[in-house]
């Protein structure tokens, strides 16, 4: 499968890891001291819901949009500066715009100019690679075309010590991709093992999840915490049931934090054809590895 972002920016999976990024960075940024941070598939930086893609398959209707409309009494702090940043980006560029993960990024540095963060962003494609250097270039993020494979393992450690690496694959091959993203984590944590990990995933073929989970389980790291939010029962044979963030050292207090972001996204998100799941039983943060 050839996977194109832009048919699906914009949508729950998307808005659920942006605000996780969000409260991961201003976790990170608490103790005042320099930290670098990595998005590893930059994809190509800024997206347009207007778009032919877009349009064609009207995800960031059940995603950003839903969120826009929503009621926010009681939103958690992380969604509602979410919100605020997306305002910054349309009035930048244009209303329909979807920044992705190295805007985010790189707008979390242009906000705290003296904190000392370094960015960088790789890409392997050719053609998203062309889009994010022309789209990001001015701001305060380094872009290499470069394979996370092998980009990750030859950056790290970071001269800082401190930061977060994030991945979000496109997930083509998931068995395959899954095995060996495990493989990658191993490697970079044995080099790094300080660094704090997210990885992105989807949940489509729950069988490949929990694989997953029981690879993870059986390597040497510790401090594993899981993300998951379904918009549809995993027994469900749709497109995407879900979406999920597996963090390696996360911030203190990171886990309750993602608890009451992923509960109060939840009903907002949820599918409209779905049978109706509580938040109890469609949002899921728990350690898969402790201490």
């Amino acid at each position: 499968m050839n996977y194109k972002h832009a048919y699906h920016a914009g949508n729950f999976a998307d808005v659920v890891k942006h605000i996780l990024l969000v409260q991961l960075l201003n976790q990170l940024g608490q103790k005042n001291k320099p930290f670098y941070v990595l998005d590893a598939y930059g994809g190509r930086g800024l997206y347009s819901l207007a778009s032919d893609e877009a349009k064609k398959t009207g995800e960031a209707k059940g995603g950003v949009e839903a969120l826009l409309d929503a009621n926010l009494d009681g939103a958690p702090a992380a969604v509602q500066e979410y919100l605020s940043e997306l305002k910054v980006a349309k009035k930048t560029y244009d209303k329909h715009v979807y920044p992705g993960s190295p805007w985010w990024i790189a707008h979390h540095i242009e906000k705290n100019p003296d904190s000392g963060v370094r960015a960088e962003a790789f890409e392997a494609k050719a053609n998203e690679f062309d889009a994010l250097n022309y789209q990001l270039h001015k701001l305060p993020i380094g872009i290499q075309h470069r394979d996370a494979f092998e980009g990750i393992t030859a950056v790290i450690p970071p001269k800082e010590r401190r930061g977060l690496i994030l991945l979000d694959p496109p997930f083509e091959q998931e068995h395959k991709d899954f095995s060996r993203l495990v493989d990658l984590l191993v490697a970079s944590y044995k080099k790094w093992p300080q660094g704090v990990y997210a990885l992105w995933f989807p949940i489509k073929n729950i069988e490949a999840v929990e694989l997953f989970y029981k690879k993870m389980k059986r390597t040497e790291i510790r401090r594993q915490l899981v993300c998951e939010l379904n918009i549809y029962p995993t027994d469900v044979a749709v497109g995407l049931n879900g979406t999920g963030m597996l963090i390696i050292n996360p911030p203190w207090q990171f886990d309750n934090q993602a608890r009451d972001i992923l509960r109060f996204l939840q009903p907002i998100l949820k599918a409209a054809d779905a049978p109706n799941l509580s938040p109890d039983s469609a949002t899921n943060v728990r350690w898969l590895v402790g201490e």
